[in-house]
């Protein structure tokens, strides 16, 4: 977990490299220095993201750590422990299966570079632990802001997601800048296979979506009652759901 810690967070300060700096046509894409300048831009994206908990990129604005009050609220995490935290400390809240997801939509934006940080935006779904140890589903949104310098503020904008918007893998989307609006131009699934179900538990599932109960999904497969419910504890565990309703949501899902 440790090691998987590490490698996460290094990913992500790979997006933000020295070499970059040393390429002339990036020379403008530098960090804000500027604590004015930076916190009224901050003040501007708390009122265009009201119910988001904003943070500074912590590679790009090392100098300038901000985390924002609703942060609390998103992460279940007390507002002093989380501006304490570290980045590997943030990514230790990560759920251990999300990780390597995670690192590969890193690696998959860090191979988009170069490009204008002020016309892309990239949305990404994973699980956070909250202060109880439940994880809850999160949206991160990282974005750039351009200043009148031609200079960069690097924000992270996360959303703390409903249940009706629950996701059961890692995501990452990409959205590009047209004609003033963010439009989405792509959608990255990094490969998942340890989550992958198998065909025992493919039939119960689809079972399950036509609306049959344990004692008939038994039936139907001519297996006893108790090993339908024992797949089915399985199921919620590898896809992260918590009834049969939601695992029949997944299963639509997969499915188109």
């Amino acid at each position: 977990m440790k090691k998987d810690v590490q490698i996460t967070t290094q990913a992500f300060v790979n997006l933000f490299s020295k070499e970059q700096s040393e390429q002339a046509a990036l020379n403008e894409f530098r960090a804000e220095d500027d604590d004015d300048v930076i916190f009224k831009h901050l003040h501007f994206a708390e009122q265009i993201f009201p119910d988001g908990g904003i943070m500074l990129c912590p590679v790009s604005h090392a100098k300038s750590k901000y985390v924002g009050i609703n942060c609390e609220r998103i992460f279940g995490h007390r507002h002093d422990s989380l501006r304490k935290m570290s980045l590997s400390d943030f990514f230790e809240l990560v759920h251990p299966e999300d990780l390597p997801a995670v690192r590969q939509c890193f690696g998959f934006i860090k191979g988009l570079q170069p490009y204008d940080p002020s016309t892309h935006r990239f949305t990404m779904r994973y699980r956070i632990k909250n202060a109880d140890g439940n994880y809850v589903h999160i949206q991160n949104e990282n974005l750039a802001i351009e200043t009148s310098t031609r200079t960069y503020l690097h924000l992270m904008v996360f959303t703390n997601l409903a249940s009706n918007h629950k996701f059961f893998h890692v995501t990452l989307d990409v959205f590009k800048k047209v004609k003033g609006n963010f439009i989405r131009s792509y959608s990255y699934n990094p490969k998942q296979t340890e989550r992958a179900i198998t065909p025992r538990q493919n039939d119960i599932a689809r079972l399950i979506l036509r609306g049959f109960s344990n004692q008939e999904i038994a039936d139907q497969l001519r297996v006893s009652i108790f090993t339908v419910k024992n797949h089915k504890k399985m199921l919620f565990k590898k896809v992260n759901v918590k009834n049969s309703i939601e695992l029949a949501n997944y299963v639509r899902q997969i499915s188109h």
